[in-house]
């Protein structure tokens, strides 16, 4: 790798990448090789600032935006790129004025959410959680009160049948012979066909879902969509799994129907306030189950995500990106 401000063994000067938090070294070694990598001291928007100037390419993971004002200081800057699937901590619209790129790696992920939205299901139907702390205490007796439930032959709610939604939809249809409904905004004829899925309102599927599992970006449109009206209308046997994004659910609504017996139970992997909350109410229920944001976190899909470094090169070197989010102006 060539130093900063010299050219490399082609001739060319080397790029510069800011890269927000670091990443796996397939991505990491793969950036290096063509360009300066610096990493700011925090994903604070005024550190971030600090470190703009001059850059040709910022790689985002979950910590931090990227936002017009970090845009305008970075004069150079032609490609954003998302080491994930959602983006909505990137200013797309502005990225679009300003000709810039945004990418992101909509392959990566898939099966390591729907594999953890499964296990979500399979913690909750079994009880998997109270039964783990009471045998660490001893009391092996919960085995004749801690009474879980099969999957076979319940229905599956699948709210976003893109990718992830209609992967989970197929792991659980072949392996448990669940009963598939969704709700999105296009029919997916391949999931009617293949799966016997059945595309229905919001109402309905959250009336008739043993579980529910959301798949939905974080938008003006989804902010709180699953909220009290919809939670009321789920059986008192029912379990909600939101592995999407935190603001999809009122979290206040969810903990008073947990609560209450509205609902089973649910399967957090992201938050309204994530990454700022040392505490929030649901952690005190026992018919939860948590997790720190890491759906997406196997090993496996670290490196592909880490991988966007291919399309941030594809970028810079004139080329269109394989998986373009924008089309910039």
């Amino acid at each position: 790798m060539a130093c900063p401000g010299e050219t490399d063994l082609t001739g060319r000067q080397p790029f510069k990448v800011l890269l927000y938090e670091p990443m796996d070294e397939a991505g990491t070694a793969l950036l290096a090789s063509r360009a300066e990598v610096i990493t700011p001291p925090s994903t604070d928007e005024e550190e971030i600032l600090r470190c703009v100037d001059g850059v040709d390419a910022i790689v985002v993971r979950a910590n931090g935006r990227v936002t017009a004002r970090v845009m305008e200081a970075a004069p150079k800057l032609r490609v954003v790129a998302r080491h994930g699937v959602g983006v909505d901590n990137i200013d797309v619209e502005a990225a679009t004025e300003r000709g810039i790129w945004v990418v992101n790696t909509p392959l990566a992920n898939c099966e390591a959410v729907a594999e953890h939205v499964v296990a979500m299901m399979l913690m909750l139907a079994k009880r998997m959680r109270s039964a783990d702390a009471e045998v660490r205490l001893g009391r092996w007796e919960a085995r004749y009160t801690l009474i879980g439930v099969e999957l076979r032959d319940r229905a599956l709610g699948v709210v976003g049948m893109g990718r992830i939604g209609s992967r989970v939809a197929e792991i659980c249809h072949r392996a448990f012979g669940m009963h598939i409904l969704y709700h999105d905004l296009v029919p997916r004829e391949a999931a009617e066909a293949e799966l016997g899925a059945r595309r229905c309102d919001l109402p309905e599927l959250f009336s008739l879902s043993d579980f529910v599992s959301l798949h939905v970006p974080r938008s003006p449109e989804t902010h709180h969509l699953v909220a009290a009206r919809l939670l009321s209308a789920m059986k008192p046997t029912a379990y909600l799994i939101n592995t999407s994004r935190g603001g999809v659910v009122d979290e206040e609504a969810l903990v008073a129907a947990l609560r209450e017996g509205g609902i089973a139970g649910a399967g957090l992997d992201v938050f309204e306030n994530e990454f700022t909350a040392d505490h929030l109410p649901i952690f005190d229920l026992e018919n939860v189950v948590l997790t720190p944001h890491g759906a997406a976190h196997t090993q496996e899909a670290l490196v592909r995500m880490s991988l966007v470094a291919e399309d941030v090169l594809r970028v810079l070197d004139g080329e269109p990106p394989q998986n373009p989010v924008n089309q910039p102006r």
